[in-house]
């Protein structure tokens, strides 16, 4: 039996200039994030760990951080792990690359560092070949040029790019036909920060995501364990390795003022939530929600917060009769209204939202 550790994307030296004061400590946290990939792939005892492009974000990475890396990797040798790693789109081969400075396998000989070509290696004694390819001066690769052939009786592969999305065209798209094609136990792929299968059994292709939170509408802090008994049938788990978690909740603020949106909000959070609030419904006029005000009062409660407001505006009946007839809205209020006194009883509260609906619309069109 093989077993594997999938991650991909940690992103190390990471800015998160929108954390303000909390980005520095966010940073730190990715070393920490990976470090206990690290204890876990230890836990486990995994054949390999792959590392599917990205490990750093830039190619700007000072020497402590090279050093953290070189450090967590000789973890590894110690309990004879080893490490199959390339370059993602963030951190490519080329000039002035971050991996001509690392040089991780002059110092660890338990990694294998894939070029800017597709690669095969073998592991005899895993009875397992690898096959994987940098992210290089070019971009993205698409599998097309991947051989098939394998002289092992396991094989699985590493690569980074986007997955083919219908009637998106990206440049090195990774397509369902070529996963397929190659007929891999696994195939570990990084780009994408939130876990997801692209191709099922017997030649599964997965994305682990992020380990750590990076950004908004990202469900990342996790890696992947993958057991293969035996070939073209691999059991795939995530595992929580994150601390931060990205959090969306939405609020429909119908009848509710602010502080009661700011308790339904903060009811189920801790310092470690990444809260991305959604307001929804329909608000009277003295009853809007300052989406500035909201964000600041629940700051405190959590790592980060991010409110937007999609609620339109419920108007009474004296605010919408102001509206003179010769207006667009002022016609469109009358009509609405006609249509409503003609329906039959369980047609006419579907009419008067749509009747709110299209005011809030049609005031929007005007102001823009």
């Amino acid at each position: 039996m093989i077993s594997l550790l999938h991650t991909a994307d940690v992103h190390l030296g990471m800015g998160f200039p929108g954390l303000g004061e909390k980005g520095r400590d966010h940073r730190e946290q990715l070393k920490r994030t990976f470090a206990r990939i690290v204890d876990l792939a230890l836990a486990e005892r995994v054949s390999l760990v792959l590392i599917a492009g990205d490990l750093f974000d830039s190619h700007r990475q000072s020497e402590p951080t090279l050093t953290f890396v070189r450090e967590q990797f000789l973890r590894l040798r110690e309990g004879r792990i080893r490490v199959a790693l390339l370059a993602g789109n963030h951190d490519p081969l080329g000039e002035g690359s971050v991996w001509t400075r690392a040089r991780f396998e002059s110092t660890c000989d338990n990694v294998t560092f894939f070029g800017p070509e597709p690669q095969v290696v073998v592991f005899q004694d895993l009875d397992l070949t690898v096959i994987g390819q940098s992210v290089g001066p070019d971009g993205p690769q698409t599998l097309s040029p991947w051989p098939r052939d394998r002289a092992t009786r396991f094989a699985v592969g590493v690569a980074h790019g986007s997955a083919y999305r219908e009637g998106v065209v990206e440049a090195g798209t990774i397509h369902p036909a070529d996963i397929r094609r190659l007929g891999l136990d696994y195939l570990a792929l990084g780009d994408w920060h939130s876990a997801q299968a692209v191709t099922g059994p017997p030649a599964p292709a997965w994305y682990a995501g992020a380990p750590e939170f990076l950004a908004m509408d990202q469900e990342a802090g996790q890696v992947l364990l993958v057991k293969i008994p035996t070939p073209g049938q691999a059991e795939v788990r995530a595992e929580r390795v994150g601390r931060r978690r990205y959090r969306r909740v939405g609020i429909d603020v119908t009848g509710l003022d602010a502080e009661r949106v700011r308790a339904r909000v903060t009811a189920e959070v801790d310092l470690d939530t990444v809260l991305d609030v959604v307001l929804t419904g329909a608000a009277a006029p003295q009853m809007l929600i300052d989406v500035r005000e909201l964000e600041e009062a629940i700051q405190d409660a959590c790592f980060r917060a991010r409110v937007r407001n999609q609620s339109t505006i419920w108007l009474e009946e004296e605010a919408l009769e102001a509206f003179p007839e010769r207006t667009l809205v002022g016609r469109y209020i009358r009509l609405l209204r006609e249509q409503t006194a003609a329906a039959p009883p369980e047609e006419r509260p579907i009419l008067e939202e749509a009747l709110q609906v299209g005011v809030n619309m049609l005031l929007g069109a005007e102001g823009s």
